[in-house]
């Protein structure tokens, strides 16, 4: 195996894991601001909302909406730039700017 292929391998990995992370400010960026309806559904999770307040709390992450999914939007944009060398990857310049405004939209 080449030194080459390995590299490309691990640029791999380091893409789906910036990924995995942008999905999950996403999930929790939905938790946060929409945590009375999950409260009332009755899915409200004690250790999570420990954690996302000292996170807060900390970081100041939720502090405003827009911070949150900029944030993530650039983690995401980050993944997709990454992969740009990689072949058959279909995430192109239009899906990224798509996603950015969808992501301002609501």
């Amino acid at each position: 195996m080449s030194q080459q292929e390995d590299d490309l391998r691990a640029l791999a990995k380091i893409m789906d894991f910036l990924r995995a992370v942008s999905i999950l400010f996403v999930v929790i960026n939905i938790y946060w601001y929409c945590y009375e309806a999950i409260r009332l559904c009755g899915v409200n999770i004690g250790v999570v909302d420990k954690i996302l307040m000292n996170f807060h709390r900390t970081a100041g992450l939720f502090g405003c909406i827009i911070y949150t999914k900029l944030f993530t939007v650039l983690l995401l944009g980050l993944s997709c730039l990454g992969t740009s060398g990689v072949k058959e990857e279909k995430i192109t310049w239009t899906k990224i700017w798509t996603a950015w405004v969808s992501c301002f939209s609501f």
